[in-house]
């Protein structure tokens, strides 16, 4: 084989099984011209991404983690997970029984925020269905509720919710509140000199308060952290399982070289990763991108320096792939807790509210839902950005370092 193919083919020799430690020493005999060298070092890194690429498609267990299993994730967490509060079961008790007391319940019975099961013959009827898990919501209609409306004055209407869940709670008796205010409005009258106040509601970037399209591109977040993340630390554990790793050094391939060709072929899965989870997004959620496409993919760059360069970091903590993928879940519950994912951060304590700002995960999170929702433009993103990529090159800086001082 000529020496020139040698050179401009390092890693052919680990493949094919040559005396590797007289190969890099002929090797390193050789001056080469510094465009020449450029050339090479391109040509040596364009092979590992080849390699690389070879590996993974070759493995199907990861090409399942890179393709179907986000496509399945995303289709059962994003039809799952919902904030969105309806079918809320509820039994109304009504001890007046007049037509104004009546009319109340047919609202409650036709609200498509409820699902009245029933009538309760008691009072104690209504705590009967809440201990038994049979409703969520009570609604105890005193007497005289429809002869204290006709006279303007204030009739008592009990509302009685199972507060074992808070955030529904909550919002069920939202709900109903706002059924008994819109209900009594009705029979006021306004008070002579003053105009009746006629208000309209209008709600931006989410016509109709729909939680999936806040929840979506979260949720495309998280799983573009998981793959990317999960993708580099396996493949750089494997090559160390294997041996290969080892091999690898002992060629002119230096550490540099290696962490590039093993970091842009998931840069680029990641690329594909996101134009697929958009599509889901699209087709299946019915979720219309109001922002920049280009823009989008733009952040999505800066934040896979973050992602990858986590991937590199655990790949220097983990000898086995059962090992990455534990210390990987690791990170991961850290990063979707304190990224606003799932708990809006300004429900969290002071001091943990300060801590997501170190959190790399929220600021893109914000900036697909800014882009995603808003069509935020670029003039009000740069507090989101800059953060980003500044622990983007921080991180995969350090991490491509400690790399580097694991291998020698």
């Amino acid at each position: 084989m000529p020496l020139r193919h040698f050179v401009s083919s390092p890693w052919i020799a680990v493949i094919y099984g040559f005396d590797l430690p007289a190969y890099h020493t002929l090797e390193s005999k050789i001056h080469l011209s510094a465009p020449l060298a450029g050339y090479h070092r391109m040509q040596r890194i364009l092979y590992l991404i080849q390699k690389e690429f070879r590996q993974v498609f070759r493995d199907r267990a990861m090409l399942v983690i890179m393709f179907f299993a986000p496509v399945v994730q995303m289709l059962v967490i994003g039809s799952a997970i919902t904030t969105d509060v309806k079918n809320v079961t509820c039994i109304l008790y009504d001890a007046d029984n007049s037509t104004a007391s009546r009319e109340l319940c047919r609202r409650f019975a036709h609200n498509p925020y409820f699902n009245v099961i029933g009538y309760a013959e008691s009072p104690g009827g209504i705590r009967h269905a809440l201990d038994n898990w049979q409703a969520q919501l009570g609604i105890f209609i005193e007497t005289d509720f429809g002869r204290n409306l006709e006279r303007g004055l204030r009739p008592n209407v009990q509302i009685i919710a199972d507060g074992l869940d808070a955030n529904t709670a909550g919002i069920a008796l939202g709900y109903a509140q706002g059924i008994l205010t819109s209900y009594a409005q009705e029979f006021s009258q306004p008070q002579p000199g003053r105009l009746p106040v006629l208000s309209e509601t209008r709600m931006w970037y989410n016509l109709n308060l729909e939680s999936k399209h806040y929840m979506i591109p979260g949720l495309i977040g998280l799983l573009i952290t998981l793959v990317t993340m999960f993708l580099t630390s396996m493949g750089l554990v494997r090559e160390k399982e294997i041996g290969t790793l080892e091999q690898l050094m002992v060629t002119p391939i230096r550490s540099v070289e290696l962490i590039i060709g093993k970091v842009l072929p998931f840069l680029l899965i990641g690329l594909v990763e996101i134009n697929v989870m958009l599509a889901v997004a699209f087709i299946f959620f019915k979720l219309q991108l109001a922002g920049n496409y280009f823009l989008l993919l733009g952040v999505s760059l800066l934040y896979f320096m973050t992602s990858l360069g986590l991937g590199i970091f655990i790949s220097t903590l983990a000898d086995t792939q059962q090992q990455a993928m534990f210390i990987s879940w690791f990170f991961m519950i850290f990063l979707l807790l304190m990224s606003g994912f799932l708990t809006p951060i300004a429900n969290m304590p002071e001091n943990w509210q300060q801590a997501t700002y170190l959190n790399p995960m929220r600021y893109y999170i914000n900036l697909l839902r800014e882009i995603f929702l808003k069509a935020t433009p670029l003039k009000f993103l740069w507090n989101e950005i800059i953060p980003l990529a500044l622990f983007g090159l921080l991180i995969i800086t350090a991490s491509a370092l400690k790399f580097k001082k694991r291998v020698s």
